[in-house]
């Protein structure tokens, strides 16, 4: 009689439990190494945002110290020249970059796009970089950092007045609370003796032309989208080139009396900040090319954060009320990055309807 062999294990569609096991095998190693090439791209995205975000908030940070130490304490009161070498520096660098094959630029601007499109941008920015640094000579590391938190409500209410944006009853609360907490912290400032009024009125200068420089780069450029190094070359150059033309006119007597030999006293710290000035580009073009716009005004405002303490250890004095002003506005910038989120979200949300 024939008896009938017991299999190993189940059979399925006729084929042994091995087989099986063996398909199952290849199938769950198939699906990991999809899963594998898909998330690569997601851990290469990621570790590109991490360092962007980082290279920025080191390089800006310590831009910004070092520039207060060269202009306040070594003397040297010529922030055109000190920006301006910075901005070419960083077009040049660009520029020998791509002649290596590292990178590539698309077309040069035309002198046309560069009159009617770009110039504007070049000297908001030039105004905003000049005013900025100005800032620096009389105010405190802290109270600057303070006043930074002012910069959003500053570019809405522009952006508003040319159609750019539209006002929420989310976007009005978080306005208000900025511009209340830093108008806290600025009566407070105001009202010790010797208040730096030329300080004051040069951050506010600054913070109108970056605001400026935003509108006109939304209305001038429209969905025209410069890499991170086609930004430090086509509009680093001019910009740089504004300022050294403006430092030649007005602070040429100082530089040649004494700026010059302080220079070549420290010449590694001068190097330093023309060499951070050109990183600090490439990380905020690159940051928010690889992150948005949002996330880098998040990571700007954890920054200025960490400044108003750095400030404060290096010997700044921020009292209380100033400090509590400076929380509601902070408070105020995260609603405000929540409005802008949402209102991301929703317009994404519309175009994947229509």
């Amino acid at each position: 009689m024939q008896t009938r062999q017991r299999s190993s294990g189940p059979i399925t569609n006729g084929k042994s439990s091995t087989a099986y096991v063996n398909g199952n095998a290849n199938g769950t190693a198939a699906a990991m190494n999809e899963k594998t090439s898909l998330a690569k791209p997601v851990v290469v995205g990621a570790a590109l945002s991490v360092s962007s975000l980082v290279l920025y908030l080191l390089s800006s940070s310590y831009i910004i110290l070092l520039n207060k130490r060269l202009m306040v304490d070594d003397g040297f009161k010529y922030p055109l020249a000190l920006t301006g070498l910075a901005q070419l520096a960083g077009a040049i660098a660009g520029w020998i970059t791509s002649k290596t094959g590292l990178i590539k630029l698309g077309p040069a601007p035309s002198l046309r796009f560069l009159v009617t499109r770009l110039l504007p941008i070049v000297l908001s920015s030039a105004g905003a970089l000049y005013f900025g640094n100005m800032a620096y000579l009389s105010l405190s590391v802290a109270f600057i950092q303070i006043l930074k938190v002012l910069t959003p409500a500053v570019t809405l209410a522009i952006c508003a007045t040319f159609g750019l944006e539209r006002l929420t009853g989310s976007l009005l609360v978080s306005i208000l609370m900025i511009t209340l907490g830093t108008g806290v912290a600025t009566a407070v400032e105001v009202g010790v003796a010797g208040f730096a009024w030329p300080g004051f009125i040069s951050f506010l200068f600054s913070t109108l032309l970056e605001a400026v420089r935003v509108v006109y780069i939304q209305l001038l450029l429209g969905s025209l989208n410069y890499n991170s190094m086609e930004v430090l070359v086509y509009l680093g150059f001019p910009t740089g080139m504004v300022l050294l033309a403006a430092s030649a006119i007005w602070e040429r007597e100082g530089l040649l009396a004494n700026g010059l030999a302080l220079m070549a006293h420290k010449p590694l710290h001068y190097l330093s900040a023309i060499f951070m000035g050109f990183l600090v580009n490439l990380s905020t073009a690159f940051a928010i090319k690889v992150t948005g716009s949002l996330t880098f005004k998040v990571v700007g405002c954890v920054k200025n954060t960490l400044l108003v303490w750095a400030g404060i250890l290096m010997g700044d004095v921020v009292t209380t009320e100033q400090l509590l002003g400076y929380t509601i506005s902070v408070v105020g910038f995260a609603l405000y990055t929540h409005a802008k989120w949402r209102q991301g979200k929703s317009a994404s949300a519309a175009k994947k309807v229509s």
